[in-house]
């Protein structure tokens, strides 16, 4: 019998989440971070309420940063005070985070509930036999029941056993987020602790401002490589400079970038005979959002129920696959990627001001559909 029941590639919130539900329930797991936490991760930084349920995490009770988001203010055009339009709820509709401490919070807890956490471990190989499958981790190979791919975008699990289609939709990001203080920030910002986001004028993307706490944090995410990811960063910045949102004599963090993969159909296999993948190496983000940390969280506890299923033999793993395909369908292509496609682009502009500027449109189809708000 191997030493491990269960491996886990990737420390992220996923990854925590199948540690923390496996190990609760007295399985054997490892955790392989390629990093040291705590690490900065780039994440414009809010989780839906529905996240924090499935992570059973209560708001009032969570230690570190935190900012309930009642509204929301969508902005586009060239003039921000003119085209911001607001969308409240009644009750926080979603919840502003710093990733660096939440992830940390959550590997931690996994780490109490019994699972051991092994950090700045790269994988470089990973095998799967008959018997279990086998990891190189750099001149020492270790032995599991099965593993879990819960490195991202890049995870060297969902490269050698999930495969990645062409078909893949992704996003290219640019991101900062620096501690500035909550005075100062209250100072710069009419909006402080609500989320701004900026639609892209040709509907492939956004730009964002958000503070919480301390922190500021900016960026912007796109499909496609014309205006490049570069550019719409100095647009943006060039916006929020105009208005005064930056505060004069901070020093930005540098900004830096990531990519993954949006759901728009099964462009990976996200399970197999001793495998299955969880969050953004399942390609499971949002689309058009790119909100990955609720689905990386709903899909590692639903991985941890059919792993441990499969570990008392009562399923297959790959009958993960099926409840995954019954949240988040499986057909490919996404509306707004469909319209993009073949619509012009002064069309498309169009839409983009109808849908930011409509106020049931704005709440029911970008905030609650796209971001899971509410």
């Amino acid at each position: 019998m191997s030493r491990w029941e269960a491996v886990i590639v990737g420390g992220g919130p996923g990854g925590s989440t199948a540690a923390w539900r496996l190990a609760g329930a007295g399985r054997r797991v490892l955790v392989l971070e390629a990093r040291e936490f705590p690490r900065v991760k780039l994440c414009a930084g809010w989780v839906t309420k529905r996240c924090l349920a499935d992570l059973e995490i209560d708001p009032a009770a969570y230690p570190h940063t935190i900012q309930a988001i009642d509204t929301v203010l969508v902005g586009y055009g060239e003039n921000l005070k003119e085209k911001l339009k607001e969308t409240t709820w009644s009750e926080p509709a979603s919840f502003g985070i710093v990733r660096k401490e939440f992830d940390q919070y959550l590997l931690k807890r996994a780490e109490a509930a019994g699972a051991e956490v092994r950090e700045r471990v790269r994988v470089r190989a990973v095998e799967v036999g008959v018997n279990g499958v086998r990891l190189d981790i750099g001149g020492e190979w270790i032995d599991a029941e099965m593993v879990v791919g819960a490195g991202g975008y890049t995870c060297p699990v969902a490269r050698a056993l999930g495969g990645v289609s062409s078909e893949e939709v992704i996003v290219l990001t640019r991101e900062s987020e620096t501690e500035v203080g909550a005075g100062r920030l209250r100072r710069a910002t009419p909006h402080f602790g609500r989320p701004e986001l900026f639609a892209e004028p040709d509907f492939r993307g956004y730009g964002w401002y958000f503070t919480k706490g301390d922190f500021m944090n900016i960026g912007v995410g796109c499909v496609g490589k014309r205006p490049s990811v570069h550019e719409r960063l100095d647009v943006l910045m060039k916006r929020l400079r105009r208005s005064g949102r930056l505060p004069e004599g901070v020093k930005l963090t540098p900004f830096k970038g990531h990519a993954y993969a949006v759901h728009r159909g099964a462009a990976r296999l996200p399970a197999g005979e001793r495998f299955v993948l969880v969050g953004d190496a399942a390609g499971l983000a949002r689309d058009f959002s790119g909100e990955g940390i609720g689905p990386a969280v709903r899909s590692a506890r639903i991985a941890a129920e059919e792993i441990i299923a499969w570990l008392e033999g009562r399923s297959e793993l790959i009958a993960y696959a099926g409840r995954l395909s019954e949240i988040y369908g499986s057909s490919g292509g996404g509306v707004a990627d469909r319209i993009a496609d073949v619509l012009p682009e002064s069309v498309l502009r169009s839409v983009a001001r109808m849908i930011c500027g409509n106020a049931w449109l704005r709440r029911r189809v970008v905030l609650e559909g796209a971001f899971g708000m509410g």
